[in-house]
């Protein structure tokens, strides 16, 4: 994404060794969001909604957020961009998903 000669890179953000959930001790998640909201991000690009956050609460709360502000998220893996009109509703499945997933895990771990 950085060869997109129509963009301008803002920084990576990337909170290494922490799960997607709670987002609140991401450090990095919360300075792009800070960022975004102060005008330095206009659009977010991410891999996969598990990688923005594992929390469906979290995800739509953010991403309402930002999109209040005109700062969009695409996420590659699915295809879904947050300022188009659908990309709400399949961002509420895939995020689900995603917390189901890491409730899960920690589940796994917890009786192994």
């Amino acid at each position: 994404m950085q060869s997109n000669e129509d963009w301008e890179f803002a920084g990576l953000f990337a909170d290494e060794g922490l799960s997607g959930t709670p987002f609140r001790k991401r450090v990095a998640f919360q300075e792009m969001i800070e960022k975004a909201k102060s005008g330095e991000v206009e659009y977010i690009i991410t891999k996969s909604i598990s990688r923005f956050t594992r929390n469906t609460v979290d995800t739509l709360t953010t991403i309402r957020m930002i999109k209040a502000i005109d700062v969009g998220v695409w996420f590659e893996k699915e295809g879904i961009d947050t300022l188009d009109a659908k990309g709400e509703f399949v961002i509420t499945l895939m995020s689900s998903l995603a917390q189901e997933e890491s409730r899960s895990i920690s589940e796994n771990c917890t009786w192994g």
